[in-house]
């Protein structure tokens, strides 16, 4: 246990990704042991892996600064965006903050249509099912989302059209990648539709997402190539709200 709190604490002091080696020497713990750590925190969001031989704090440290200080000041900063997407969209909105293998939805704007997402504040959600999700880990490395669905097997289907698959989940990340906004095809949750966009720190790291959701019998596959620009426009917003130069 020490010896990991060790790496964490050697990730999180420093603003610039470092190299294994570099991990090892500034901790005094031997390189395969610092490996083995820094696996168990990339599936965890603890840390990310660049690609190129260096990690970085991930957006779990984020996560649990947030909820060391409190959550209030990130919400008050992007929920005039949301309500702005909600009244252009007309549907519910959420904003949502990974947290290892899942996400933590911090805000939620209702819409005024007559019913209400069973959504809340606080509750988590999939990575691998969810438009909010499935943003999020098409804007990971490679490296960690396979860590995270590593983590996370065998996927749970949610519904006959959760994508349990991790090789189709592969291909739908790179859907996601292309057309730029993320959706929920009743995948999560039956009868319900969602589109979501990613939402990066100041450093460029996925740390969250924004998105709309409604009933299929009010958000319509039509209307989702319409909401797609709008989600990812509010997620540009967050992002820089939270120190993103965009």
């Amino acid at each position: 246990m020490e010896k990991t709190l060790v790496v964490l604490g050697a990730l999180a002091s420093h603003d610039q990704p470092r190299r294994l080696a570099d991990i090892a020497q500034r901790t005094g713990i031997n390189k395969t042991t610092v490996h083995r750590i820094l696996q168990i925190f990339i599936a965890q969001g603890y840390a990310v892996s660049h690609g190129d031989g260096t990690y970085a704090s991930g957006p779990a440290v984020l996560a649990l600064a947030g909820a060391a200080l409190t959550d209030r000041d990130m919400t008050t900063l992007v929920r005039p965006i949301l309500e702005n997407l909600q009244r252009n969209t007309s549907h519910t909105v959420h904003f949502a903050i990974r947290s290892g293998s899942s996400a933590v939805y911090l805000a939620k704007v209702e819409s005024q249509q007559p019913y209400r997402m069973a959504s809340r504040v606080g509750t988590q959600i999939p990575l691998h099912c969810t438009a909010i999700g499935k943003a999020i880990l098409a804007h990971l490395p490679e490296e960690e989302v396979r860590a995270v669905l590593a983590a996370t097997a065998p996927l749970i289907s949610n519904t006959p059209a959760t994508i349990t698959d991790p090789g189709l989940l592969m291909t739908e990340l790179e859907a996601v990648r292309q057309r730029g906004y993320a959706i929920d095809e009743e995948e999560n949750e039956p009868n319900v539709r969602c589109v979501g966009a990613v939402v990066h720190d100041a450093a460029g790291t996925a740390v969250g997402a924004v998105s709309v959701a409604g009933l299929t019998l009010n958000l319509d596959e039509d209307d989702v190539p319409l909401l797609g620009p709008l989600v990812v426009a509010a997620a540009a917003r967050v992002s820089a709200a939270l120190g993103r130069n965009v």
